[in-house]
């Protein structure tokens, strides 16, 4: 059958060559449309290091002297300190609490800001400003029970459970899997020393990547500790809270009433209760205001017009195709073949057309991109990509969305064929014989 099928192609390559033409637009086309989707994606589906259920931000403002509810005999450090330690103590012992941390600003998935510091694994490298590594830094109080680590969801990168802080936190820290195997090739690093503009820090252990944007992919990451806070105009900026809620509590009902009887008594002096946010709504927040849910919704649309384009051409070239060609089904249906043979053979052309097509295609996909690169989520410019993960790989990423194009593309294609091909073939040998 299949050199029955090439003799036919080959005598009507005059009536293929604008199909195949358009297979051509068609596969080029998809492919740069599913690049994005495959990287998003992915990334997306990249761990996030960390549990973000039942984790919540709890936001304080502040009156400054403008505001008619300023107060200042409040306005000293020493009574922004006592204040605030007041509105530390009322959001810990709320009953649903069960872990809470209070967090730098920047200190927490899909916060607006980012931090960044340069690591040196001995001081060697760090006296001749080489071989060192970017890293984003995070940083918690550890008081009163505040634990980043814990209330997060983070988990030790070996044994893959809870993560203990240490008796004593001072001038210790922990670091991501990835920001330790850069540094010293290892997971087993606990007790080393990194160094920071000529201040050692020990390590107290290792926890698995996090994520700090959901779609992006996970940044070497160090988590500073500090015993104490000192009182400031800016605090309650610095310094929001982020609780985890205990197993079991129903959320919108300690959502309401948190905003209704505990956001009144966080009007402490200056500090007032400014909002409480869900993890999972900032991290829908974050991927608007960057830009990653229009390009991803960029990308449907223009994968969904692809396909309708795709399948519309496909069904309307082989609907004339097939009426073309009613008086060789009719010989085909009088000689004995059945139904399901002439669609079988028709599919088989279809698929011949759409393959070839493809395969000529792949070699200006790949100057395409070798020449621009392939799709990648702008991070900060010192991050270097983990090999680890199929998308930065660029053999492995080119083949995948080469892939998936390729069977979308065939199942589109197969389908619009099928269609047509099945309504001519069910026309009886005298009818079609007849009608040309």
């Amino acid at each position: 059958m299949i050199r029955t099928i090439l003799h036919q192609l080959w005598n009507q390559r005059r009536q293929n060559g604008w199909i195949f033409l358009e297979l051509l637009v068609v596969s080029f086309f998809l492919w740069t449309v599913i690049d994005p989707i495959y990287v998003l994606l992915a990334n997306r589906a990249i761990d996030r290091g960390y549990d973000p259920e039942g984790l919540y931000v709890v936001n304080i403002g502040m009156y400054d002297r403008t505001n008619g509810n300023f107060n200042p005999d409040m306005a000293s450090d020493s009574m922004n300190l006592v204040a605030y330690r007041r509105i530390v103590r009322i959001v810990r012992e709320q009953p649903e609490v069960d872990s809470w941390s209070i967090s730098a600003n920047q200190s927490f998935p899909n916060s607006d800001s980012w931090s960044g510091t340069q690591l040196f694994a001995d001081t060697a490298s760090l006296h001749k400003g080489e071989g060192y590594v970017h890293a984003q830094w995070y940083n918690f109080i550890t008081l009163d029970g505040s634990n980043l680590l814990r209330t997060y969801g983070m988990k030790d990168a070996r044994t893959g459970g809870d993560i203990q802080l240490p008796e004593q936190t001072q001038g210790k820290v922990f670091l991501s899997e990835r920001l330790a195997r850069l540094l010293f090739g290892t997971v087993d690093v606990v007790g080393k020393k990194v160094y920071e503009d000529d201040e050692p820090s020990e390590v107290a252990g290792v926890f698995r990547d996090f994520k700090h944007r959901d779609y992006e992919q996970p940044y070497p990451l160090i988590v500073h500790m500090y015993n104490d806070i000192h009182g400031s105009p800016y605090m309650a900026w610095m310094y929001p809270f982020v609780i985890r809620l205990k197993p079991g509590v129903d959320a919108s009902a300690f959502k309401k009433r948190f905003q209704q009887e505990v956001g009144t008594q966080l009007s402490v002096g200056n500090f007032y209760f400014d909002s409480l946010k869900e993890f999972s709504a900032l991290s829908e927040a974050y991927a608007m205001q960057s830009g990653v849910t229009n390009k991803l919704r960029l990308q449907y649309a223009l994968t969904g017009f692809a396909l309708l384009c795709i399948f519309l051409g496909m069904v309307g070239t082989f609907w004339i195709r097939s009426n073309a060609r009613r008086e060789e089904i009719g010989v085909m249906r009088s000689m004995g073949a059945s139904q399901r043979c002439i669609v079988r053979q028709f599919l088989i052309e279809a698929w011949l057309l759409l393959t070839l097509a493809f395969i000529l295609v792949i070699p200006l996909l790949l100057y395409h991109a070798q020449a621009n690169g392939l799709y990648a989520v702008e991070m900060n410019r010192y991050f270097v990509p983990d090999p680890a993960y199929g998308q930065n790989r660029f053999g492995f990423h080119f083949m995948v969305v080469l892939i998936i194009s390729y069977l979308i593309l065939s199942l589109i294609a197969l389908v619009g064929t099928y269609i047509p091909v099945c309504r001519a073939a069910r026309t009886l040998p005298a009818d079609a014989l007849r009608d040309e």
